[in-house]
């Protein structure tokens, strides 16, 4: 009897109206247990809730449990179907220890969320480890964020960073708001027009709105004007990422018109000098006999990065070198780099408050990474709104609302 009671509460299902009845190991491979209605057992109506004395039919059904060391788990349970008032036909009895997920136990589909949100295993990889269905692990993955996302709360924001992300080709983004001050992602919105931002600062609202000090953003155009009418005050930087980005991208632009071919050169032109390994260094040797041009081109993108090491207390320095750079630049009436000098002169005053507010991105940058790193593990998304709540999972503050020691929502 102890024995009995032992192994239902085991398998939580002491306060149900079912017991185990057997247990049988199958090929060393499963475990599985018989279970019944106990003696002189109603059954529950899942609609209304009345209980009957009697079942218009039984029939057994399998359901997959959380494993045993390295034994599956299956639970064997002869359950009813009634009649009830409430519908037309019969109805399959309540069963409280069932997840609404397919042919699993609540205890698995929670196990299956624990490990979900520990952030160390995809949904490939669960559904590997308890050979479960993709799609089912899927579906799951999907309706534990979208219960996390509800009680999310942005937190007060002084330093924002603003960028956008790509999540499958041809052009579709979403833009990622972080908090520069957690290092960690607050919201994704879907699209990066001003559509994206106005539905951000609807969340926050505008007294949360009216304390941040400083945003960091891309230079993209509806940010930029979205951002002003939102937060007029706040002081606007540019991001160091996209200001070398675009500079590279002329280069780049003007190696093609030139009709350079050389192995491996783009690549080595985009690395800083200090990063060059000798087969970089060979390229650009060979680039400086063929094309004196693009080397110069190229000596003079590395004496732009100078720029980013002036100090706070040096930004009128900063700001004659970078004037000094652009006359420099403009002496070779090339239109890709006069693109680059006008790109410069529009957003002159966001550049230099990287210098004024000594400002790094490197906050931004990390939680990139870890944007690609998790579209490389899924190997892209399709569904936008997964990606959102993934992103706000690994790289936000929705990973750190399910307690994945007991596997409840905080």
């Amino acid at each position: 009897m102890a024995q009995n009671i032992l192994i239902n509460r085991l398998f939580e299902i002491q306060d149900t109206n079912f017991e185990v009845v057997d247990v049988q190991p199958r090929n060393n491979k499963i475990m599985e247990l018989k279970i019944q209605h106990k003696p002189a057992a109603h059954y529950i109506c899942p609609r209304c809730g009345i209980q009957h004395s009697t079942a218009y039919d039984f029939k057994t059904i399998v359901l997959k449990d959380v494993p045993i060391g390295h034994l599956k788990t299956r639970l064997k349970i002869k359950r009813a179907r009634i009649l009830c008032s409430c519908h037309h036909s019969p109805l399959v009895e309540k069963i409280s220890f069932r997840s609404s997920c397919s042919r699993l136990t609540k205890r698995m589909q929670e196990y299956c969320e624990g490990l979900l949100c520990t952030k160390m295993f995809t949904v490939a990889d669960v559904a590997r480890l308890l050979q479960l269905d993709y799609g089912l692990v899927y579906k799951i993955d999907h309706r534990i964020l979208l219960e996390l996302v509800q009680k999310l709360e942005i937190p007060a924001i002084k330093r924002l960073g603003v960028d956008e992300k790509s999540f499958l080709k041809g052009h579709k983004y979403v833009t990622v708001f972080n908090c520069l001050d957690r290092g960690r992602a607050v919201w994704v919105a879907s699209g990066r027009g001003q559509e994206a931002v106005d539905e951000f600062f609807k969340i926050l609202g505008p007294k949360r709105a009216s304390d941040i000090e400083l945003v960091c953003r891309d230079e993209h155009k509806p940010y930029i004007k979205a951002l002003r009418r939102h937060i007029p005050k706040a002081m606007q930087i540019s991001d160091k990422f996209h200001v070398v980005k675009h500079l590279n991208e002329a280069i780049n632009q003007v190696r093609r018109e030139e009709g350079i071919q050389l192995k491996g050169l783009m690549w080595a032109m985009r690395k800083r000098e200090k990063n060059h390994n000798r087969k970089d260094q060979k390229t650009l040797d060979q680039l400086k006999e063929d094309n004196n041009l693009l080397f110069e081109l190229y000596l003079l993108k590395e004496q732009f990065f100078e720029f980013f090491d002036y100090k706070a207390s040096e930004e009128k320095e900063a700001g004659e070198f970078m004037h000094e750079w652009i006359s420099k630049v403009a002496l070779y009436g090339l239109e890709p780099m006069n693109d680059y000098i006008r790109y410069l002169e529009r957003h002159y005053y966001s550049i230099i408050n990287i210098i004024k507010k000594n400002f790094t991105n490197a906050t931004s940058e990390g939680i990139n990474r870890k944007i690609n790193v998790l579209k490389s593990m899924a190997y892209g998304y399709k569904n936008i709104h997964y990606f959102k709540l993934k992103i706000l999972q690994r790289c936000g503050l929705l990973g750190l609302l399910y307690n994945q020691f007991t596997h409840t929502k905080s």
